[in-house]
């Protein structure tokens, strides 16, 4: 009777991590400023080879930056984290996705949500 217990025990709490996996996401995407040649002129022939040529880079994608942020207290504390895009991403960025990863949620769950990490992925404009 002691067995089944532990067992029980041990099922909730994995189902528990499994349930809490993935679940907060926050993501954002940013258009890309128009070519130089289509600030002057957006009607010209520079701005059509321009638009064109962006737009078969725009299918290779762009490069992945991985950041860590650190929460506490039910990701309460700090408020805010700004990111600084710029350093990460030359000509802009793509998209920002905040996410919470496995490991992520693993951690928040083993220090009862004191420490709250949270992913954050930065795509940029090629």
């Amino acid at each position: 009777m002691h067995v089944d217990k532990r067992i029980i025990f041990l099922g909730i709490i994995l189902l528990c991590l499994g349930l809490a996996q993935d679940c907060r996401h926050a993501m954002v995407r940013y258009p890309q400023a128009p070519p130089e040649a289509c600030r002057v002129y957006p009607t010209s022939k520079e701005c059509k080879r321009a638009l064109d040529l962006r737009s078969a880079q725009a299918e290779q994608g762009g490069e992945i930056h991985k950041i860590q942020h650190t929460y506490y207290f039910f990701g309460l504390y700090p408020g805010n984290l700004v990111v600084d895009t710029s350093k990460y991403c030359a000509d802009g960025p793509k998209s920002v996705h905040q996410y919470t990863t496995f490991w992520n949620g693993f951690w928040e769950q083993l220090t009862l949500a004191i420490y709250s990490p949270q992913t954050v992925e930065i795509e940029c404009y090629k």
